[in-house]
């Protein structure tokens, strides 16, 4: 059994996102270093590295909630960092209506290993609030991995109504699943019509100035999903 003390990771927020090309992402990040702090985990670069293996029931309910455009949906995944990391995170990302509701819970790397294997026997034994609800799923729902998306991230952040911006480049998935902490894991990289990805999050409102920079460009909200973009492109 795994000795995890962390306290359940709540968060609560509206998420908006956008295709940017290329030469829009440099502009906007050159803005965003002005007044925004960068993301503590990122490299020279200002980038890091994000490894996502998503999990789906046996009909692709998840898919299909969002393929057919449900406003009540979720997503249940495992999320890495760094291949080496001792730790992975577990994350429940449910969206009801114009609301995000993120629960994340730290999993060892074996642990992780099992999940990824059909075995979620020990979720419950884990001394942590989210545990019982993630084993709800899993046994309920016998969810089983899916394919895993890796990307490159510059991510800001306000504390001003917990404000964070993401731009995520370079999208990539592949369908084995068992090659988690396998940082040379073959991936298909995946197309992008504009190049770019780019998250607005926010608690309430976004600010007037950061509502101004994003409308002078012109840029509108998308529902883009890059788990769906990555099913579709793998034909899974």
């Amino acid at each position: 059994m795994e000795a995890q003390k962390d306290p359940v990771s709540d968060v609560f927020r509206h998420e908006v996102k956008y295709l940017i090309s290329e030469r829009e992402a440099y502009m906007l990040a050159q803005y965003f270093r002005r007044i925004m702090s960068t993301d503590r985990h990122a490299g020279s670069d200002g980038q890091y590295w994000i490894r996502s293996l998503y999990f789906d029931t046996p009909g692709n309910r998840d898919y299909y909630d969002k393929v057919n455009g449900y406003t009540d949906r979720r997503k249940l995944r495992l999320r890495i960092y760094d291949t080496a990391a001792d730790t992975v995170m577990l994350e429940h990302k449910r969206k009801r209506g114009a609301f995000v509701h993120k629960e994340s819970m730290p999993l060892g790397r074996q642990n992780a290993a099992r999940l990824i294997n059909g075995d979620w026997a020990f979720l419950p034994f884990i001394p942590h609030g989210a545990a019982n609800k993630f084993y709800a799923c899993f046994r309920l729902e016998l969810l089983r991995p899916i394919l895993m998306i890796d990307y490159e991230r510059q991510a800001f952040e306000l504390p001003f109504e917990n404000i964070r911006i993401t731009i995520d480049r370079g999208l990539r998935a592949s369908m084995d699943t068992s090659r988690l902490f396998d940082k040379s894991a073959p991936c298909l990289r995946v197309p992008n019509e504009r190049g770019c990805i780019l998250e607005v999050k926010y608690r309430r409102v976004i600010p007037d100035f950061l509502r101004s920079i994003l409308s002078e460009i012109g840029l509108q909200g998308t529902s883009i999903s890059k788990y769906i973009i990555c099913r579709q492109t793998l034909h899974i």
